[in-house]
């Protein structure tokens, strides 16, 4: 993504947040349902861009869990349906926990099989 395309993606992010904190009092239901210390993401229906950006970052951080070089936090977002009501999506499950692990599994056990068929050995 371009670095306008950026700065865009964080203005549209800080804006639907402040948002969303103006009106916590309304929105009192989803920010119980927010757990402490989430990466939160933004999405609405009718902006896919943002939700798609925000799905692939969130994505990106759920890979860094898994591989341990991101601190193990849930990933929510928030995201505006047609009725302009938001809904609490819990993207740790959406996205990754069994994915991840598989693909990181795949790739050892291959880099195992590469290493050993260059030095002739047997690997189970």
């Amino acid at each position: 993504m371009a670095k306008d395309n950026d700065t865009n993606l964080t203005e549209k992010n800080l804006d639907r947040l402040a948002e969303f904190l103006t009106r916590q009092q309304e929105n009192a239901d989803l920010v119980d349902q927010i757990p402490d210390g989430a990466h939160i993401f933004q999405g609405a229906y009718d902006d896919s861009e943002l939700t798609q950006e925000n799905v692939n970052l969130a994505s990106k951080i759920a890979l860094g869990m898994a591989l341990g070089y991101v601190e193990e936090a849930p990933l929510i977002m928030l995201f505006e349906n047609e009725q302009r009501k938001q809904v609490v999506l819990d993207l740790s499950t959406i996205i990754f926990r069994g994915q991840s692990q598989q693909v990181i599994e795949t790739y050892q056990k291959r880099s195992r099989k590469k290493v050993a068929s260059r030095l002739h050995l047997s690997v189970s």
